[in-house]
């Protein structure tokens, strides 16, 4: 898949600009993530397993996004550390409590919100903490995240397999209504496909939103 080599490259890119201890892979749990996850540690990339991992938990998070993240923990065989509230509050408390760090690694695609003008490499904006954001999945589509997860066997959490597409906190993310399966006369519950069956994903991906 010429993507995955395109981001490896931007991975090795990154690992020559900063050392390992520079860096940190911005993680929430969520499939884009994951990924991001997964191809740094089987790249093969010298030094590359050594970018710490920070889970920002939001305020209500699903306890099944919990539940992932120790998950990959046990996987990965890392240490992920966790910081609480909103993504530049967190990234605040980060950079202050690591100040050597120069470079967060994200998940961001090109059709998330605010990423459609975004560089693989970028520096954040006024206002926020003076980071490098690295951005190595820019160009994949969703479908490309879940050719990836499904070819190879990546882990992920369960909720998208409840009809949930683009995952936030309890408070604002419910199953994508594209995916819904129409109850019968039975009165049986309503229930929904798994997230990767989503048509037109990049398009659909963000209906569960609130």
């Amino acid at each position: 898949m010429e993507k995955r080599k395109d981001s490896i490259r931007i991975i090795a890119q990154a690992l020559s600009s900063y050392r390992a201890e520079e860096m940190f892979i911005s993680f929430n749990g969520g499939k884009d993530c994951t990924v991001l996850l997964d191809l740094i540690h089987q790249a093969n990339l010298k030094d590359a397993k050594q970018i710490k991992c920070i889970y920002v938990r939001p305020l209500n998070p699903f306890s099944e996004i919990e539940e992932f993240v120790d998950r990959c923990r046990q996987h990965y065989g890392i240490t992920i550390a966790t910081v609480d509230g909103g993504i530049k509050a967190a990234l605040e408390q980060i950079c202050r409590a690591d100040p050597q760090l120069k470079a967060c690694i994200m998940g961001s695609r090109r059709s998330d919100p605010y990423c459609e003008r975004l560089a693989s490499f970028q520096e954040t904006d006024p206002g926020w903490p003076q980071l490098m954001r690295i951005n190595p999945l820019l160009e994949w589509t969703c479908e490309d995240i879940w050719s990836y997860i499904r070819e190879h066997n990546v882990p992920y959490c369960a909720l998208y397999d409840r009809g949930y597409t683009s995952i936030g906190d309890r408070t604002n993310t419910i199953p994508n209504p594209h995916l819904k399966v129409e109850a019968d006369s039975s009165g049986e519950e309503v229930t929904y496909l798994p997230a990767y069956t989503l048509q037109d994903a990049d398009k659909y991906e963000r209906a569960g939103r609130l």
